[in-house]
């Protein structure tokens, strides 16, 4: 700053009203612009945005934060001062500007325990090898309370299968566990080692991940159309689970899987609900909006789940709590600037086999293309109909012009747009005389109602940007007809048609002469070559020089020729997946002011927030997939305050029923603080140090004895910790709608373990607009694992969605436990339950041929690993006496005990 324009910013510091005198002389100057840029609109009458700069000094440290914070980014935007107002010069600009850096850049990073670093704590003093227990028993002491005695084998073994698979114990298995003769350790140890490599346990944890993304099938929104390739990803994320697939290439290939041909990975970034393409209007406006959401999702995908911030609350305004900046959010979009919704080609072993497949269809259809060629020349056929068609004739004078279309190469007739073209003479340029503009008037047969118009009018307003313009469709399939009526009578030589949802085919358009008024035909079809695409039948076709066996051999070759055009095709392509792609040269990104995508501010580089970057960051990268790596690279920092907290409270959550952090998806200022924030920082450390291992986290957790422990109530620790949140006993809850289902198929014997692959139905379709109707019973296929059932977005499922299973329209890191009436209805009454009931009841009989008793004993043994007590054996010997068996099962799988984790 010029030492003139400090020393009289302090003269009218000093006389200026309402200045308080209290702040440093070395601050005083930041007052002054803001008296007389800024209070005019943030002042003690108006505060735009809720911004409020005549008291700074009065407010607390926090929230004098987050004003310099926002004021910052309004400042750099040159949001502020408006554009109306009286405006700083550069100079003054740029002073305020590096005067908050200085002041508060440090202060901005925040104290915040989420964004400091993760250091490992030491480990209280305490008797046993696992550090869990050290610090869950030193926070029980701090509260005069202690851990609960260790569970019997039967609920141990009963917990830790459930939560860990997803599955119930078998006999078998439980029975081994009890016998084993080595100590509780060892024997227990065994058992955790073994559900760790089942190919369950991928299965089971695979749904927590997708639950926290909202993954689905389906795109969302109005239509909710099937994305059929989307399940590769569920199964990537499954394999990956159950290879124990180190965290941080976890991560790193769901970012950059392109990379490491692991693109089905990619799937994460496009998750989320997007409008597909022909949803979005076509003006710029609308475009631009449906950009910003597309990329939106993505944002809210990646920080919500990774960093476990709400980075998407910056999309409009700096974040209102965190130390998220406007600028911020638009420097992360500019990383996944280059990235589309769709399908991509899923590189490996099949892909490699489609691959050398390629050579020899081709071979095969330039054979077949050869013969077609011979045909055409045997019967002199003039070349097959082009998208956009140009007919030339002799030139007419003509004061309109017919086209009557017989047929189309499927569905109804369609055209985007119907141009008649005079004649160019001695200068005169030749000119579309068809235009609305020029006075052409349209008429059709008829015109389909839809969303957007698809009325005659569109074959004449001059647009044939398919982006923009919506085509003529007849209201339904068959023969049809337009007419165009001219403002005066013209000489004209040709006519251009551009085809909409359908291609005509076959038709005949006429010219109605100028002097006498008689229509006179001037272009047809009936000697032209069909196109390859024509899905006529042959028997409805009838070509000029032609009989019906060599129409019919004609036709017969165009099918062997799309069905090898579309073998070629798909072997060309590869196999698909739904995941993001990308280009090579991402548009540009702009800061929008409050959001507006036609208010562009200043453009930004791609960057990760600015309080998670180290100091000595430097790199912008300019290449789309560096941007990309990038990012990977940063969330795979050992240091990184937020990655490996984040996916520990996460596991540490689904083993407990609520996590170290109960906002798994929110560690900022508005989320919880941790229970147990040393654990939680040695956990993190300790994950990171075990080379990013779930498994070793899982085998961590579980073997600890706070896991162990039993979960009987005990009214002196419920007097002060009702929640169980200090771990003074195992909490119980009840099992996830996946576990619940999966357990009766276990319990009945129908479960099928098929993995991978498309899913099954639980609707009579796959997704669209409308009413889905419930399936009520399934064949083998319908008794596969939940995970594997085809995921609708914004659809519960029959009798599972009452326990609270989420319809994939918002991100779930955390589901509701709720008990509701509907949900004992519905697993007592249902089809699904009770025809379940009779298959364990079958099971049963054939488990144990004889007796009643033995029945009851078994049934209990296979659904509850327990034998029943003396009161339930009475009971359930009376009930299956009057009743039958299967009541029996019905009454066990509406149990508390089958749907509870104790």
């Amino acid at each position: 700053m010029s030492t003139i324009f400090y020393h009289v910013l302090l003269a009218i510091c000093f006389l200026s009203v309402g200045v308080n005198l209290a702040v440093a002389a070395e601050d005083a100057p930041y007052r002054v612009f803001l008296m007389e840029y800024c209070v005019s609109c943030h002042g003690a009458k108006k505060q735009e945005a809720d911004l409020r700069f005549d008291g700074l000094s009065d407010l607390p440290r926090e929230e004098l934060r987050k004003q310099w914070h926002q004021i910052q980014q309004k400042l750099a935007a040159r949001d502020m001062p408006p554009e109306d107002a009286k405006q700083p010069d550069a100079e003054s600009r740029a002073w305020l500007l590096d005067w908050i850096t200085k002041t508060y850049g440090e202060a901005m990073e925040g104290a915040h325990w989420a964004f400091q670093p993760v250091i490992r704590p030491e480990v209280p003093d305490t008797v046993g090898p696992n550090a869990i227990d050290a610090f869950v028993l030193a926070k029980l002491k701090q509260h005069e309370l202690d851990v609960a005695p260790p569970a019997d084998r039967r609920t141990l073994i009963r917990r830790v299968t459930l939560d860990v698979i997803g599955l119930p114990p078998t006999p078998c298995e439980v029975q081994a566990f009890i016998e084993d003769s080595d100590n509780l350790d060892v024997a227990y140890a065994r058992v955790v080692d073994r559900l760790l490599r089942s190919p369950r346990y991928g299965e089971r944890w695979a749904q927590h991940w997708l639950d926290v993304i909202r993954w689905a099938e389906t795109v969302g929104f109005e239509t909710n159309f099937e994305r059929p390739n989307a399940w590769h990803y569920r199964d990537w994320v499954i394999d990956a689970l159950n290879d124990d697939k180190p965290y941080d290439r976890f991560i790193f290939e769901q970012i950059a899987g392109d990379t490491a041909e692991a693109d089905a990975a990619l799937g994460f970034l496009v998750a989320g609900p997007a409008n597909l393409p022909d949803q979005i209007g076509r003006d710029e406006e609308a475009m631009r909006h449906a950009r910003q959401d597309e990329l939106d999702e993505v944002i809210r995908t990646v920080s919500q789940s990774l960093f476990g911030l709400t980075i998407g609350c910056a999309r409009c305004h700096d974040h209102k709590f965190d130390p998220i900046q406007q600028h911020d959010y638009y420097a992360m979009q500019a990383i996944f600037a280059g990235l589309s919704y769709g399908d991509r080609r899923l590189r490996g072993k099949q892909d490699d086999e489609w691959s050398a497949r390629v050579p020899q269809v081709r071979d095969k259809l330039a054979a077949l293309e050869r013969e077609l060629d011979e045909m055409q020349k045997t019967y002199q056929l003039r070349p097959p109909l082009e998208t956009i068609q140009t007919e030339l004739f002799k030139s007419v004078h003509v004061d309109a012009v017919r086209m009557e279309i017989a047929a189309t190469d499927q569905g109804a007739a369609s055209l985007y747009e119907f141009e008649i073209w005079s004649v160019a003479d001695d200068g005169v340029l030749a000119e579309n005389v068809a235009l609305a503009s020029a006075g052409a008037t349209p008429a059709a047969a008829s015109f389909a109602l839809a969303n957007q118009t698809r009325h005659f009018d569109n074959l004449v307003d001059g647009s044939v940007d398919k982006r923009q313009a919506f085509p003529w469709v007849a209201a339904s399939a068959g023969p049809s007809w337009l007419q165009i009526d001219l403002a005066a009578p013209v000489t004209v030589d040709h006519i251009v048609w551009h085809s909409g949802s359908s291609t005509p085919a076959s038709y005949e358009i006429k010219g109605r002469d100028a002097e006498s008024g008689r229509w006179q035909s001037i272009a047809h079809t009936k000697d032209r070559l069909p196109r390859t695409g024509d899905m006529r039948a042959a028997t409805d076709v009838w070509i000029d020089g032609m009989s019906r066996p060599q129409v019919d051999a004609l036709f017969k070759l165009l099918l062997e020729i799309r069905a090898t055009q579309s073998e070629s095709s798909r072997l060309s392509a590869g196999p698909q997946t739904y995941a993001a792609s990308f280009t090579a040269t991402p548009d540009e990104t702009w800061l929008l002011r409050r959001g507006d995508p036609m208010q562009r501010a200043v453009e930004v580089a791609p960057a990760v927030p600015t309080v998670l970057q180290k100091p000595d960051a430097t790199s912008k990268p300019e290449r789309e997939v560096d941007r990309r790596l990038a990012l990977a690279r940063h969330l795979a920092r050992p240091d990184h305050p937020l990655t490996a907290r984040v996916i520990v409270n996460r596991i540490w959550q689904h083993h407990f029923g609520v996590g170290l952090v109960e906002t798994p998806s929110d560690f900022g200022r508005m989320g919880a603080r941790p229970s147990h924030p040393e654990l939680l920082d040695w956990l993190a450390a300790d994950f990171v140090a075990h080379g990013w291992s779930l498994k070793e986290l899982h085998r961590l957790i579980v073997r600890s004895r706070t896991y162990q422990q039993s979960s009987r109530p005990r009214d002196d620790a419920l007097a002060i910790d009702a929640e169980s949140r200090l771990l003074w006993r195992y909490p119980p809850r009840r099992l996830d709608a996946e576990a619940i289902r999966d357990s009766i198929l276990t319990v009945s014997g129908k479960l099928n373990l098929q993995t991978h692959g498309p899913g099954f139905d639980f609707f009579d379709q796959r997704g669209g607009l409308s009413d889905y109707t419930v399936k009520e019973t399934f064949d083998a296929s319908g008794w596969r694992r939940m995970i594997y059932a085809h995921k609708i977005r914004m659809e519960l499922v029959d009798i599972f969605g009452a326990f609270d299973c989420p319809d994939a329209g918002q991100m779930t890191p955390r589901r509701n436990l709720s008990v509701t009436p509907i949900q004992s209805l519905g697993l007592f009454n249902s089809p699904f339950t009770n025809r379940q009931a009779r298959f364990f009841a079958e099971r049963i009989r054939k488990d144990v041929p004889n007796g009643t008793k033995q029945h009851v004993e078994r049934a209990f043994e296979v659904a509850l690993a327990r034998p029943p007590s003396a009161t339930e054996r009475e009971r359930m010997l009376e009930l299956a006496t009057t009743h039958g068996l299967q009541q029996v099962c019905r009454v066990l799988f509406n149990s508390s005990e089958f749907v509870f984790l104790h």
